[in-house]
């Protein structure tokens, strides 16, 4: 897979952008708040749905306009193809593929897949399990749409159920309690098949990854022992239902999950030094896209955003040289003069090849 053309219209500081890109590498350049995130950003909506850097989707827009769009074409082992996103400020985003509109994101998303990487990812590891918990998701959807469609409705019977057991008069409601009990349960146990079994796979590779950085002197282990099944999580939630109105939230869930990296035995967490917690997040990251080919067949396009200079030599000669056929589209301060690349300066907004 990869990305031949983006266009970019009234989003964030860059008023008008046509830019098709090498099949190879593709560095950005320049200095600090020019609008090179934007790209990779622009880019990675439309493999999310959603801004990486948590921005609302009014934010993306320029200050002085209404609207923003973005079209990507993109070809991946099938056909080529084109999507669109427009965004409103006072109304609803538009998601179109082959200029037809699309009324759910589940549809929209992972038909184009991106691994990104950013700085905030090297802390995947000695962070707590939210991060961890979102990695995978956003991994996960990508690959499989009913996963990010039983996701979301997992956090909307999340939401009613915490806001019932706040309740004061939440006792006399146990016959709806125990419907959003059953509702949960049942989307829980989706979830949890799915991050288990991308566990598995993400643990082999990465600890293959990390095995080879270290020539063979670190053994990487990522396990999900919080696997239940449907029967599991409706026993839970439907015994411990006092205890969780004393608590006035929902005790136990996939949203409690966290998946523990252990390096040569001990938590990573805490025991990893930081430079090795670093190459364990690039190789969680590098373990995405490899997982990304397994399931689909193609590599997904590699978003490097400013992460080169957060890496020593070792670390960012490693990175490098492993993509080798795959489409990378890299940020950075100044040019990289040893690699091979289509080269796009940045500057305010404005973007020259």
């Amino acid at each position: 897979m990869y990305c031949k053309k983006i266009e970019c219209e009234g989003y964030r500081n860059i008023e008008k952008a046509s830019l098709e890109l090498s099949r190879d590498v593709n560095v950005f350049f320049g200095d600090n708040a020019q609008g090179k995130t934007n790209i990779l950003e622009a880019i990675y909506y439309f493999a999310c749905g959603k801004s990486f850097r948590g921005a609302r989707d009014r934010e993306l827009i320029s200050f002085d306009r209404e609207h923003a769009r973005l079209e990507l074409d993109f070809e991946d082992k099938d056909r080529e193809r084109r999507h669109e996103v427009r965004l409103h400020r006072q109304g609803r985003r538009e998601c179109f593929m082959e200029a037809i509109r699309t009324p759910r994101i589940s549809e929209f998303v992972g038909r184009f897949r991106a691994v990104l990487f950013s700085p905030e990812h090297l802390s995947i590891v000695k962070d707590g399990p939210s991060e961890r918990r979102l990695f995978e998701d956003i991994a996960i959807s990508q690959l499989y749409p009913a996963y990010m469609a039983s996701l979301s409705r997992y956090n909307k019977i999340l939401s009613e159920r915490n806001a019932l057991l706040k309740e004061p008069e939440a006792f006399s409601f146990k016959g709806m309690l125990t419907v959003l009990s059953e509702q949960l349960a049942r989307e829980g146990a989706f979830i949890s098949e799915h991050r288990r079994r991308y566990t598995e796979k993400l643990s082999e590779i990465t600890a293959d990854i990390v095995a080879d950085m270290t020539c063979g002197r670190e053994k990487l282990s990522i396990d999900y022992p919080c696997f239940k099944t449907e029967n599991d999580y409706r026993e839970l939630l439907l015994s411990n239902t006092e205890k969780e109105l004393r608590a006035g939230g929902t005790l136990y869930g996939i949203h409690k999950d966290d998946m523990p990296v252990t390096l040569n035995g001990s938590d990573a967490r805490v025991y990893a030094s930081q430079g090795q917690q670093r190459s364990i997040a690039l190789a969680m990251k590098l373990a995405e896209g490899e997982i990304s080919r397994i399931v689909t067949g193609e590599y997904p396009v590699f978003l490097l955003d400013d992460i080169l200079s957060e890496l020593d030599r070792s670390r960012k000669e490693y990175v490098l040289s492993g993509f080798d056929g795959r489409q990378v589209i890299i940020t950075c301060c100044e040019d990289i003069p040893e690699l091979k690349a289509s080269v796009f300066r940045v500057k305010n907004g404005k973007i020259e090849n």
